[in-house]
């Protein structure tokens, strides 16, 4: 079996699984026997490097981050499609943290917890391999650990017991105090659309992003969880530990602490 270490998408929407050897699978829709596509091989991914490491997306488009390096694909499903490379984050500037997509621009949170800097999408007429751009510091205390969302409907920043929003008003960037979350937070996804999903101390909690931000827990079963990915509208999707250690277990829930989690079949390691 593969150990996969980042999911991106949605149950709802399409899941993308990346592995410690490099290698990309999707999957349009989840079920009981769910059919997983090959993707092209991520260019330089070494495994077990002691690197910053990430995966964005879902359906259409799939960011990974490596180390420093940042590609994007827009094929999946299809092996010989090519990764295209964006913009290297400005230099000495390593990576904490990375949120968004090549059309609705990336967010890049740097290694000292206090840098950010934004990269415009397609949907803003612009490339993916334009030039980062600063932001304002995370109005917090301390350093921001995770950030997710994107540029163009805001980001969230979260860190020690702080969370705050981000958004470019038109005249400048401009950030807005959130509550702060009710668990020391490991792991978080989702935008400002449809909501965020967070997950620390073993348990799983939602931030609503309405006119009263709020966060609430959910329920959720002891899992080992090792990565995950989605927001309350369109489901939660998450790598889960075996025995061993490895990630190699997906489970889902469409309504996260509503409904039920449901075990899909993980892809297989790739025969070589």
């Amino acid at each position: 079996m593969s150990n996969h270490i980042h999911i991106a998408g949605s149950p709802a929407r399409g899941i993308v699984l990346l592995s410690d050897d490099g290698a990309v699978r999707s999957l349009g829709q989840v079920g009981p026997t769910p059919v997983w596509l090959e993707c092209s091989q991520v260019a330089g991914f070494v495994r077990g490097e002691a690197a910053f490491s990430c995966l964005l997306g879902g359906a259409h488009y799939t960011t990974v981050a490596h180390g420093t390096a940042i590609r994007y694909l827009s094929s999946l499903g299809q092996p010989q499609a090519r990764w295209k490379d964006v913009a290297s984050p400005p230099a000495g500037t390593g990576i904490a943290g990375l949120a968004g997509g090549p059309q609705e621009g990336y967010l890049l949170l740097g290694a000292d917890g206090r840098s950010l800097y934004r990269l415009a999408g397609m949907a803003d007429g612009r490339s993916a391999g334009s030039g980062w751009k600063p932001c304002a510091a995370p109005p917090f205390g301390d350093k921001a650990t995770l950030i997710a969302g994107d540029w163009q409907h805001g980001m969230l920043a979260l860190g020690d017991g702080a969370a705050g929003k981000l958004v470019n008003d038109g005249t400048g960037d401009t950030w807005t105090a959130l509550p702060a979350p009710p668990l020391a937070i490991d792991m978080v996804t989702g935008n400002f659309e449809d909501g965020f999903l967070a997950y620390g101390e073993g348990q799983l909690c939602m931030l609503s992003t309405g006119a009263q931000p709020s966060w609430s827990r959910l329920s959720m079963p002891s899992f080992d969880v090792r990565a995950l990915s989605g927001n309350p509208a369109h489901g939660l999707a998450a790598v889960l530990a075996d025995s061993s250690g490895d990630g190699t277990l997906v489970a889902y829930a469409l309504r996260p602490g509503r409904e039920a989690w449901s075990l899909a079949l993980a892809p297989q390691a790739r025969r070589r």
